[in-house]
């Protein structure tokens, strides 16, 4: 399912930048911000997808073909159900994809308080990323790094981690005045977990040597342009 979405976004992408367009030259930069949907399978037992989700951007040209973006990415969902299933005592889908070290030998069924007359899961999860963006015409690529912070809460615990990451990425800004543009853009984000140490939980993070979540997002808003253009 993931990979269908993200072949499907991608193509739309690309059909647009391929689109003919007038050619524009600008100096300056752009800020942005939108609507973006994660894919994600690894945060949760029951949860494939983080549907709730906004980005902000930036980018300063530093000429007409190149430019320093600034990218942060929120993506959430609430109401995930609880699973009570485990593999060899370690939380599925894969050991190294739950949070800290004392959580992964339960279910997160463990973790639901008898007082609570529900319980269910919460996803959240934050990218901050930097990095060069190539514009060709409309379209542009870029390969952006950073950190990513999620958080999982089920009932009352919260099991977090910060981490590397790497976000390859597309997009393409379509002209609607002098100024502003409809953005879509499809990212392939890497997120790298260490390997853990388990005589110190606070700094342990994953399971097995370390291991990498594999997200994808597709996002739309709205771009603002700074700075002069001209045709």
């Amino acid at each position: 399912m993931m990979r269908r979405f993200a072949v499907s976004a991608c193509v739309v992408a690309l059909l647009v930048v391929s689109l003919p367009q007038a050619a524009v030259a600008q100096t300056g930069g752009d800020l942005s911000i939108g609507y973006s949907y994660l894919s994600n399978d690894s945060l949760a037992v029951n949860a494939t997808n983080l549907p709730a989700g906004v980005f902000f951007g930036s980018s300063w040209r530093v000429n007409e073909a190149f430019s320093l973006a600034f990218d942060i990415n929120g993506h959430f969902k609430r109401g995930i159900e609880t699973s009570d299933t485990t593999v060899g005592g370690i939380v599925p889908p894969l050991a190294s994809e739950d949070f800290q070290v004392f959580s992964f030998n339960r279910s997160e069924e463990d973790y639901c308080s008898p007082i609570l007359t529900t319980c269910d899961v919460g996803i959240q999860t934050v990218g901050l990323m930097i990095g060069p963006r190539i514009h060709f015409g409309s379209g542009f690529v870029h390969v952006l790094g950073g950190v990513s912070r999620s958080l999982r809460k089920v009932g009352f615990f919260a099991h977090t981690a910060t981490n590397l990451a790497l976000q390859p990425g597309v997009g393409v800004d379509m002209p609607m005045t002098d100024n502003t543009a409809f953005r879509i853009q499809a990212d392939y984000r890497l997120v790298f977990f260490p390997e853990p140490d388990q005589t110190n939980p606070a700094a342990s993070l994953v399971y097995d040597g370390g291991r990498t979540f594999k997200d994808f997002s597709f996002s739309v808003g709205v771009v603002v342009k700074l700075g002069a253009q001209r045709q």
